[in-house]
């Protein structure tokens, strides 16, 4: 079992992150300086350096096995004496507890080299990047130069003082020697680096005078640049946990009764005045279900009300919203992609990392990889309220011209809630070898769940119908909501989409299967026994009444994902028995399938509470209301919600969903009944915590290492083969 790592990490200063030492003795000691370039400022990986720092232990000793889940507590619990509830956790909170109640992301969310606002939204092709000694514009996939920061080994140094004179020499033929002379004592930076893909291009030469006559030197600082690339759906876009969570209101609440507005009632309107349609639920506490908390908007906070319905509260109702990486795919840097390439930057501090995900919530083979999709959210924002098809987004990133190289794949195809499937040939034009920037060195990939109906497959064990919800959830049902009979017809055409898939990574990018890493799924259905969820129906769904898990219904569904998980082994080419023989892929796709994380889940799901503290936990998973007599929301207030504090479940409950990204459904009006429940089943309700993605990130960690570490693994990148 994990431990709950304390926070003390943060005991320590940023700038203690300068400190690591190499595994290897050497007279000279250096680094790269930011070294994963998906940030922009030196700070914002210097706040996951500081808390690796303090999480590694001896560096002397291998690393735990679990260091991204330690960095992840260290730097995400929240700073305070008490947290057992959040209402204790607020009432002993010390200065970092609003940064730390909101997460790391949001203080790195507006520091990247992904345009976040952009229209569309994108990498930046040409990135300005903040060192110590100033900024650079540095091409984001493949950079000319890294800053290098190095210093004279402790063994050496002794007791030696006064100055020392340093030369560098870049090791490109022709290159001149610079110098400078500063403290014995001092690191020396070298701004600019030389990288190139051929090794022997790369990198300098230097020396270190020390005042005893002495030289030192290092012929080889040469910098190791890895490219990673994500692709896939929500279980590695990180959806349900927004770089930035939604904030809530302590005193104010949202009430979901259109028929105020046509009354002309202001928001400071009682709870009361809403007529309940749906019943009262049980317990000590009445309270109106069509009442929940509100986000703290801008009139709260200049202590006026805004009318209900009107510009200024529907502009402040938006303006409050969750902020994500990528609003457009619900991605976000929680994602376990974005966790193992920091940590392979931790780790080594002669390599840096380039990471570009293109994961989508939502995203299947066809309308996600090869196909452009439908917004998660935002569609107004995006041209044509679509999202690139992220094999294009690649594309377009590593070329250097237009992409001239066409193909197509066969692909079945078919409209969700129907059995009709129908052969379609897919067309893409590449960017030809010769114009590819860089070859990429891995792919991190989560997808398939949504090609078997994912989210339907949830609806169904949730929901009893989708006219339950709202009149106008009913008007989408059949392509919303079906069981495990549907989804089977599916399944039998996964393999085909992922033959296409392998065929387009070769012909597109020049990816062989090795270099792949796919995730599979982990069990949500699963309580703190590892029993079936749904001995509570309504255990974390009270957020609408609507939802209740039907445990014959989880049943079925658990039936199906467990051959799903099978289909999923025998289409990589895992040995086991059971697989059919007439697979499209044949002996397999060559990737690399994870599935060593998953019995990390096995009694951590949907349900689960914490064993010890059951009860506790069982209060806590409530939706935070106020009763219909006006006192203190209950159990806790929404505005002291801990999104990424430590929970024994591993996956988000529809009320969880609707406290930390709250997503409302573009086109309904915002104060619709079926908005609560699309909060809390569209904002990531059955998907992993910011936690799992940690866990994940961890063991897919130990098959990239493999890659990236094992000098064969190594190919030509001039040519991407």
């Amino acid at each position: 079992m994990r431990r709950h790592a304390r926070a003390t990490a943060w005991a320590l200063a940023l700038s203690a992150a300068l400190a690591a030492s190499t595994s290897q003795a050497a007279d000279l000691i250096w680094e790269v300086e930011s070294p994963f370039r998906f940030f922009k400022p030196t700070l914002a990986f210097a706040l996951h350096e500081a808390a690796f720092n303090a999480m590694r232990g001896d560096p002397s000793q291998p690393l735990p096995a679990d260091i991204i889940w330690r960095t992840e507590r260290a730097l995400n619990d929240p700073d305070c004496q008490d947290a057992s509830t959040p209402d204790r956790c607020a009432a002993t909170a010390g200065k970092r507890y609003q940064q730390s109640r909101l997460g790391w992301a949001a203080q790195t969310l507006g520091e990247t080299c992904y345009e976040s606002n952009g229209r569309p939204r994108r990498y930046s092709a040409l990135c300005e990047r903040r060192y110590s000694w100033g900024t650079a514009r540095e091409d984001y996939v493949l950079p000319e130069a890294h800053t290098v920061a190095i210093r004279i080994a402790p063994q050496q140094l002794g007791g030696t003082n006064g100055e020392c004179t340093w030369s560098w020499q870049a090791r490109k033929a022709g290159s001149k020697t610079e110098s400078k002379r500063i403290a014995c004592t001092d690191k020396l930076t070298i701004a600019r680096v030389p990288y190139a893909l051929d090794r022997a291009q790369s990198g300098v030469s230097v020396t270190v005078k020390l005042p005893d006559g002495r030289e030192l030197a290092d012929p080889e600082v040469v910098v190791e640049d890895l490219f990673i690339v994500a692709l896939g759906d929500s279980f590695a876009s990180g959806e349900s946990n927004p770089d930035r969570p939604v904030q809530f209101s302590a005193g104010r609440e949202m009430v979901y009764e259109p028929s105020l507005l046509r009354a002309g009632l202001a928001s400071r309107a009682p709870a009361k005045r809403a007529t309940p349609n749906y019943g009262l639920a049980a317990g000590d506490d009445r309270y109106n279900p069509k009442v929940l908390p509100r986000r703290f908007m801008d009139d709260e906070a200049a202590e006026r009300f805004y009318g209900l319905g009107s510009p200024e509260f529907l502009a402040a109702f938006e303006k409050a919203s969750a902020r994500w990486l990528s609003r457009d795919c619900h991605r976000s840097q929680y994602g376990y992609p974005f966790r193992v390439a920091i940590e392979l930057a931790l780790e080594n501090r002669h390599r840096a990392v380039t990471l570009a995900s293109f994961t989508c919530s939502g995203a299947e083979v066809t309308e996600g990889l090869f196909l452009d999709m439908p917004a998660r959210e935002g569609a107004s924002e995006v041209p044509g309220g679509k999202v690139r098809a992220q094999l294009d987004q690649l594309s377009d990133l590593i070329c250097r011209g237009p992409r001239s190289q066409s193909a197509s794949y066969a692909l079945p195809t078919y409209a969700h809630g129907s059995t009709r499937i129908s052969p379609q040939r897919i067309t893409k034009t590449w960017c030809p070898p010769q114009s590819r920037k860089r070859a990429i060195d891995v792919v991190l990939m989560s997808i398939g769940g949504n090609d078997v109906g994912f989210s339907a497959l949830a609806a169904y064990s949730l929901i009893e119908s989708m006219a339950d919800l709202a009149p106008i959830a009913s008007l989408i049902g059949s392509s919303s909501r079906f069981g495990p009979q549907v989804a089977r017809a599916y399944l039998e055409v996964l393999d085909a989409r992922m033959k296409a898939l392998k065929e387009a990574l070769h012909d597109g990018f020049g990816v062989t299967p090795s270099r792949v890493v796919q995730t599979s799924y982990e069990p949500i259905q699963y309580d703190e026994t590892g029993s079936l969820c749904g001995g509570q129906p309504t255990l974390g769904m009270d957020v609408h009444p609507g939802l209740k898990i039907s445990r014959q219904r989880l049943q079925e569904t658990a039936d199906f994902m467990r051959d799903f998980l099978t289909r999923l082994e025998c289409i990589s080419g895992k040995n086991r028995a059971g697989c059919a023989g007439n697979l499209a892929t044949g002996a397999g796709t060559g990737f690399t399938l994870v599935t060593d994380h998953i019995p990390e889940f096995g009694k951590r799901g949907l349900c689960a509470r914490d064993p010890k503290h059951a009860l506790a936990d069982d209060v806590a998973m409530r939706v935070p209301r106020k009763p219909m007599n006006g006192d203190a929301f209950k159990p806790y207030s929404p505005a002291a919600t801990l999104p990424y504090a430590h929970r024994w479940r591993l996956f988000r409950t529809p009320n969880d969903a609707f406290l930390t990204a709250n997503t409302h459904r573009d086109g309904t009006p915002v104060f619709d009944i079926l908005q609560p429940a699309y909060a809390g089943l569209y904002s990531g309700a059955i998907h992993p915590t910011a936690e799992a993605h940690a866990i994940v990130a961890d063991h897919v960690l130990r098959h990239v290492r493999a890659l990236v570490d094992d000098p064969g693994a190594k190919r030509d990148v001039s040519s991407g083969r």
